[in-house]
């Protein structure tokens, strides 16, 4: 909220016994941004802060239901202005915030959506924070609302209450962290719930090992579809009319055909075609800059205006991805 200056919060008043309205309101004390705070109750609970109050640092604080629609139309944003930040704080402490435009993330929503042939009768389970790139918008929550279809969120990433949701929703399609993957994957038979609804499973977030990716098919009934994504515009996805080997092996083919990739070593030379290196990237959905961040800026991007992704990989012959690791002398995007 410091770095993005943000004059307003809305979430819930508290969660899992922690006073979220006390951290606005000591955020608000700390910065002079924070001025309006929007709270609302789960279902069956009483709010301690029901009613508009003012605290000493003259932060407004409303319940949710007290907003309405505006009177009038909202006034048209250019397409190429900036929609939305993303936090991109990979690995390391400082976070930062990705700014991505109204046209470059519908393109990113639909496209996405159109690649894993998403409907109206399609259900999609945000498993992974709703705010994360991966689950946001690739397709994700907004790929799946743009075509009619269904969301469902759940109070968290348990193996259980998800597979209990997908049972209950008749969920279709979803995205895990290879983590998660794994846990979903190794709950005993007896308390897997019913899964058949699943069509497609995204694997993303960092290497998924072959043994897991092979794993996927047999246990879920589904098709695999393995993801590389950033929150500074890159993505990345195995084709569903890919071999079995690419979707079990590579993090597939970027979903820009504007997109430009690049494996270098340390000094910034590419490496030959299959040798490991650092990645690359630049294209027309890439962030030229993270917001109020210039040092952070003058170390993530190249001279001619390729972003340094943290991330490790290789690439194959037929132009697709590996991803290694990611290495720490630039944020990393995984």
């Amino acid at each position: 909220m410091r770095v993005g200056q943000a004059v307003g919060y809305v979430g819930p008043a508290a969660h899992r016994g922690f006073d979220l309205t006390g951290m606005a309101a000591d955020i608000a004390a700390q910065d002079p941004f924070l001025r309006r705070v929007f709270t609302f109750e789960a279902p069956g609970r009483s709010s301690p802060y029901g009613g508009f109050t003012v605290d000493p640092a003259g932060c407004q604080y409303y319940p949710l239901s007290s907003l309405d629609s505006p009177p009038g139309r909202p006034l048209a944003q250019s397409a190429d202005q900036v929609a939305f930040f993303l936090p991109s704080g990979g690995t390391t402490a400082e976070p930062a915030l990705a700014p991505r435009t109204h046209n470059d993330y519908a393109y990113q929503a639909r496209a996405a959506a159109e690649l894993v042939s998403l409907t109206a009768n399609d259900v999609y389970l945000a498993a992974l924070p709703a705010g994360s790139d991966f689950a946001f918008g690739c397709p994700g929550i907004l790929g799946t609302l743009s075509v009619g279809g269904t969301v469902v969120l759940v109070e968290g990433p348990g193996a259980d209450g998800c597979l209990a949701a997908v049972e209950r929703e008749r969920v279709t399609i979803t995205s895990l962290e290879p983590a998660a993957a794994r846990l979903w994957l190794d709950l005993p038979p007896r308390v897997r719930a019913d899964v058949s609804s699943l069509r497609l499973v995204q694997i993303g977030g960092g290497p998924l090992d072959r043994a897991t990716a092979e794993r996927v098919g047999p246990a879920l009934g589904c098709r695999l579809q393995q993801v590389l994504g950033t929150a500074e515009g890159l993505l990345t996805l195995t084709r569903p009319a890919d071999p079995d080997e690419t979707v079990l092996t590579t993090q597939g083919r970027p979903l820009s055909p504007g997109d430009e990739i690049r494996v270098v070593d340390a000094d910034g030379v590419d490496v030959p075609e299959g040798e490991p290196g650092r990645l690359l990237a630049r294209g027309p959905r890439t962030l030229r800059g993270y917001y109020r961040a210039p040092d952070r800026n003058a170390r993530s991007f190249t001279p001619d205006g390729y972003f340094r992704t943290g991330v490790l990989a290789r690439r194959t012959l037929d132009g697709g991805l590996v991803v290694t690791g990611h290495h720490t002398d630039v944020p990393s995007a995984l």
